[in-house]
């Protein structure tokens, strides 16, 4: 390694990159020999990633990944690549509003969440929407949000301004005013955590904070509706912790039409994959597919909240996974004390299988929470 201090940082072009470290860190902060090799580095901004057990910093252009593995300290290292929203196809992409009458969406008729009402409607479960931020100011979502936090400019607001964070929550939790429309679980407790800008593009920086922001906040459910092509350790790591510490993840298939084409993070294990379905229950042609993928829910011509008051139909695995996310947080509103795998069994158990050319790539099948609801205990 080269023996440089950071003064000799003055003038070089910096990279950011992610360090996985091999020993633990000390109470979440660095260990002094931690310390001592990032300054032999040159690293500069240095952010510790306790979830993760590493860092994000700023590195001269010259010290190589290879440089940083040969000194025995680092599990790996990576780029901060970035995230984005999965791509989508607009339906009926014309805002429109509910001035008068109340609309219950198809999708949620169609997974049976309001046969539910009478024993659950989400109520007090804390969902978070890791996406572009929620608009507070809409009708239905206003008195369901309860905090966020934005992680793509710190300290500024969680509002949404790409619209698409709003979408996914109304799917979630549109309260029922009697206007406008319902989501799945129309008393959940919403939390907007922002990881996508205005163009709906982020990093994975972006998603680990997120993730150990939720956890740290007692966050019970947390929707996904973003994706990479990028394998990412450090986020798989993270993702893997939130799994053992009981935070349910639940992350977009993706939309590239084709089987074998699942994103990341809802690649990992650890999450609960989810690819769209059509008015007919089949796979949409625009879905991801793959054997990574666990559930099917309605992700096509999805009308839902929007910015400024106003509703619009949106095309999606995006949809979809928030209408696991809603389903989830039924399931733990009326089974408070089942731990994650439970609930995951439970969503599991009560899909419908999807016949034909699909069924290995459509995991369990369409989800009905409705059948979900009445599975007797110890799943």
């Amino acid at each position: 390694m080269p023996a440089k201090g950071v003064e000799a940082m003055v003038g070089r072009k910096k990279r950011q990159r992610i360090i996985l470290f091999k020993h633990r860190l000390y109470r979440g902060e660095l260990t002094p020999s931690q310390t001592e090799f990032l300054y032999r580095t040159g690293a500069q901004e240095i952010s510790v990633l306790p979830l993760v057990n590493g860092i994000a910093c700023l590195l001269p252009e010259e010290v190589t990944d290879e440089q940083l593995r040969s000194a025995g300290m680092v599990a790996a290292v990576e780029e901060n690549c970035q995230i984005r929203l999965v791509p989508w196809a607009p339906a009926k992409f014309k805002p429109f509003h509910y001035e008068q009458d109340q609309l219950i969406p198809w999708g949620v008729h169609y997974i049976g969440a309001p046969a539910c009402w009478p024993e659950t409607r989400g109520q007090g479960v804390k969902v978070a929407v890791i996406d572009s931020g929620i608009d507070g100011s809409h009708p239905n979502l206003g008195g369901n949000l309860k905090g966020g936090i934005n992680l793509v400019v710190p300290g500024a607001s969680y509002h949404d301004d790409n619209g698409h964070g709003t979408h996914v929550a109304g799917i979630i939790a549109a309260a029922d005013t009697g206007k406008g429309i319902v989501g799945v679980a129309p008393e959940a407790n919403l939390y907007a955590v922002k990881v996508l800008d205005q163009k709906g593009e982020g990093t994975v920086l972006h998603a680990i904070r997120a993730i150990h922001w939720c956890l740290n906040n007692r966050i019970q459910v947390a929707n996904m509706s973003f994706g990479t092509d990028k394998y990412s350790q450090a986020l798989e790591e993270a993702v893997r912790s939130a799994r053992r510490q009981g935070l349910l993840l639940v992350a977009a298939a993706g939309n590239d039409g084709a089987p074998y084409t699942v994103d990341y993070p809802s690649v990992f294990d650890e999450t609960l994959s989810v690819a769209a379905a059509d008015s007919r229950g089949k796979l949409a042609s625009f879905s991801s597919s793959g054997p990574e993928v666990d559930l099917l829910a309605p992700g096509s011509n999805i009308v839902s909240t929007y910015l400024w008051g106003s509703y619009v139909r949106l095309n999606g695995s995006s949809m979809a996974t928030a209408h696991i996310t809603g389903a989830a947080a039924l399931l733990k509103a009326k089974y408070p004390e089942e731990d994650i795998d439970s609930l995951r069994r439970r969503l599991l158990a009560g899909a419908q299988k999807v016949k034909g050319m699909y069924k290995n790539f459509t995991g369990a099948g369409m989800v009905r929470v409705d059948v979900s609801l009445k599975i007797a205990g110890g799943i």
